[in-house]
């Protein structure tokens, strides 16, 4: 089988998040007091005052969910840096049905371009979100708990990973 990706592409919600908190607040309100502060002391300093925003924002895009390549070894979580590869053999079910995602973030964060890393609540227990849209999620079921995506063709995505779940099957418990 060939490799197929499907992005994630960010939810309305998070575009409003991300344009305006991210983009916003975190480039335009440094920058813009960089101008400031430099008009009226006169010291050119202040050039760099909106360069450390700027870097975090660039780290944050960078870890951020940015899409899912089904491969031959595995589910690939993709990131612009730091992917991770899901083998199929520790994928034991993959399905739609809706789930209470996040909740206390233990280790991962809600950034400006998704959400990824690990959550518990009360409802769904512990999970591992990859997302960068809460509509449409696809839950994987693991040994480890469930995984949330968010594909931007979530119903495609499902069958054609259900397909490779039912070629490859899942290793044999000992």
């Amino acid at each position: 089988m060939s490799d197929e990706t499907f992005s994630a592409v960010l939810g309305t919600r998070q575009r409003w998040i991300a344009g305006l908190i991210g983009i916003g607040l975190g480039f335009g309100v440094p920058f813009v007091l960089s101008v400031v502060l430099i008009a009226t002391s006169g010291d050119l300093l202040f050039v760099i005052l909106p360069l450390p925003f700027l870097c975090g924002l660039w780290v944050l895009q960078g870890l951020a969910p940015s899409g899912y390549t089904l491969r031959e070894d595995g589910l690939v979580l993709e990131r612009r840096w730091l992917s991770r590869v899901l083998p199929y053999a520790v994928i034991l079910s993959v399905d739609r049905q809706p789930r209470w995602a996040g909740g206390l973030g233990a280790v991962g964060f809600y950034g400006l371009f998704g959400a990824h890393g690990l959550r518990w609540n009360s409802r769904t227990g512990r999970h591992y979100l990859f997302i960068t849209n809460t509509d449409g999620l696809v839950w994987l079921t693991t040994p480890r708990g469930l995984v949330a995506l968010s594909p931007e063709r979530p119903e495609e995505f499902t069958a054609r990973l259900g397909r490779r779940l039912a070629a490859g099957g899942p290793a044999p418990s000992r």
